[in-house]
């Protein structure tokens, strides 16, 4: 009996003492895979062609929903793009992003529109294509392992009418796996790199 009280007097605080050694590790393992995005418009990009490319905080109307776009292009009566080097740049610790998430679309108010075509380019080459017509968003994800410039070009479909906007609510770079932390058990800060280039709205 004597013996049996001393392993219990024993075990008991042992018991005790692992679950305050180790609280939290399953939720500390999931919080570790959750990955932060970071916003397209934090890389170093250009705008080219006749249309518009502006960096435009506002909330729009696409199919009958309010979203929060970040910047749009104007294509017109021709096209504009926007591009991206998504690297970091010389004696910034490295960044490798896995997957470019984007969301985009025409507004409600812009029916009377011809469809733009969206096609996007990774380091030169085409990838992927989409047409979006007014009142409808569209999402499409990329991969961007081991690519260094993403460009996104609008074109209108009609050689003669004047196309609308398409407004970008979602501009996402993703890192695939957990976040490693420092010494001091805090996520680690990432680098501030110039927003993009491009000049306001006036509207």
């Amino acid at each position: 009996m004597l013996k049996k009280k001393l392993i219990s007097s024993v075990l008991l605080p042992i018991a005790i003492i692992l679950p305050a050694l180790f609280p939290l590790g399953e939720a500390t393992a999931q919080k570790q895979k959750k990955v932060r995005p970071t916003s397209l418009l934090k890389a170093r990009c250009v705008k080219s062609g006749i249309g518009s490319a502006r960096r435009q905080k506002r909330n729009v109307s696409i199919g009958r929903a309010v979203y929060s776009s970040e910047f749009y292009l104007g294509p017109g009566y021709r096209s504009a793009a926007l591009t991206c080097n998504i690297q970091p740049q010389e004696n910034v610790p490295q960044t490798v992003f896995q997957t470019l998430n984007l969301g985009f679309g025409m507004r409600d108010n812009n029916q009377n529109s011809p469809s733009v075509r969206i096609q996007l380019f990774l380091d030169g080459r085409a990838s992927e294509t989409i047409t979006v017509a007014p009142t409808r968003a569209e999402n499409v994800s990329v991969d961007v392992n081991n690519v260094n410039n993403v460009a996104i070009e609008a074109t209108c479909s009609s050689p003669t009418q004047y196309c609308g906007r398409v407004y970008f609510y979602d501009a996402d770079l993703l890192r695939d796996g957990p976040n490693t932390l420092d010494n001091n058990n805090q996520p680690p800060v990432e680098p501030q790199q110039p927003e993009v280039p491009v000049p306001p709205a006036n509207n």
